[in-house]
């Protein structure tokens, strides 16, 4: 018996203002892109059963084409894929007063598709073969309060949930920390979703990561692949399935303006755009120690031309952060990152009783990250 596992698909998801010939937002067109392909591949693999594990939605209230799009595809799957599918609620989709309702539980009205959104819950699939315990976001609230346990009765046993196992893996903020007295129990497999990068957790436990760059540093996933995980429960074996349709992002070497001037900073500039063809991807050029005055000086309209060719350019001018020759001598203090300021001030804070305060910094900073 197989599985595929997808997580963290952010559908409806915007950014940079650039549109497609039809008025849609370039990025969120990339997304539904990479969704049509992750299901794609999910038809051509023919599993037996899909996990989605959170962020199916960007926001709470998406747009009309992204929830349209969303049924739209998802019932096409059902047409070409007998595998059920079990979807729970991430932190970007999830609400939390009583009067309103979770956009995916209009998923759950497609038929074989089983959405949890809120209250832990487990689900009965494939014949009665496996039982499914969801965690959804709001679930992980209050953890103290679960308690769930592989089932014997069921020939497989699986744990699906969004949350963060550790302050080392967190791409975003408003998650909360997953149980490790859950995720140690012995479950045929454990499909995480919140961390967009594809992580094998140890024993049957993995983030598939997102579809596509849609994290808060998109920067630190430029080289990653992204995709889908099929894993075989028979035998306890996982297969990373890269998709090739997200948009290429580079983060181009960084520049050193040090004892430089403008017009050899420009010809830097416009050399690494070239050599790397920044063509209609994500890109981000940094320059270090680059003095203001310099910096007025540098040629605007060919960074205007670069991001027009680009689908995003982002300009990264870095100021003088020690001395330098071009400075007449004078040196500039460096100042402590906005990181360790923000260390400093969660080292002070007061903390209630109970609470371990290296954790506290660590995963306050990585938040911050």
């Amino acid at each position: 018996m197989r599985l595929v596992h997808l997580a963290d698909l952010h559908l409806g998801f915007r950014a940079y203002n650039r549109l497609t010939t039809t008025g849609v937002n370039r990025r969120e067109a990339d997304v539904s892109i990479a969704f049509r392909e992750a299901l794609d591949k999910s038809i051509e693999l023919k599993p037996d059963l899909v996990l989605i594990a959170g962020d199916v939605f960007h926001v709470p209230r998406p747009g009309n084409l992204a929830v349209v799009q969303a049924q739209k595809e998802l019932m096409r799957f059902r047409q070409k894929c007998k595998a059920e599918v079990v979807v729970i609620a991430g932190n970007h989709e999830s609400i939390k007063s009583s009067d309103n309702r979770c956009i995916l539980e209009l998923l759950g009205l497609i038929p074989d598709i089983t959405v949890v959104t809120s209250q832990p819950e487990a689900v009965i699939a494939c014949n009665a073969q496996v039982k499914v315990f969801c965690l959804p976001h709001n679930s992980l609230e209050q953890t103290e309060h679960i308690q769930i346990r592989p089932d014997p009765d069921f020939a497989y046993n699986l744990l699906m949930l969004h949350g963060t196992v550790d302050s080392d893996r967190i791409n975003d903020y408003g998650g909360y920390d997953i149980p490790a007295d859950v995720m140690e129990l012995a479950w045929d497999y454990v499909a995480c979703g919140h961390y967009h990068t594809f992580t094998h957790l140890g024993r049957n436990a993995y983030y598939a990561g997102a579809i596509e760059r849609t994290s808060n540093d998109i920067w630190k996933e430029a080289e990653e692949d992204k995709g889908l995980i099929e894993f075989d429960l028979s035998s306890h074996t996982a297969k990373f399935h890269a998709l090739s349709s997200p948009r290429r992002t580079l983060d181009l070497p960084i520049i050193d303006a040090s004892g430089k001037d403008a017009q050899t900073i420009d010809r830097s500039i416009a050399e690494q755009a070239a050599k790397f063809d920044i063509a209609d991807k994500l890109v981000r050029q940094r320059v270090i120690n680059l003095p203001k005055s310099v910096q007025l000086q540098l040629d605007y309209r060919q960074l205007r031309s670069l991001q027009t060719a680009a689908v995003h350019y982002l300009f990264d001018p870095r100021p003088v952060t020690e001395a330098d020759p071009t400075n007449a001598g004078i040196v500039v203090p460096k100042q402590s990152s906005l990181n360790e300021q923000v260390k400093d001030y969660l080292q002070d804070w007061n903390l209630s009783p109970g609470i371990d305060r290296d954790r506290f910094v660590t995963q306050g900073v990585a938040y911050l990250d």
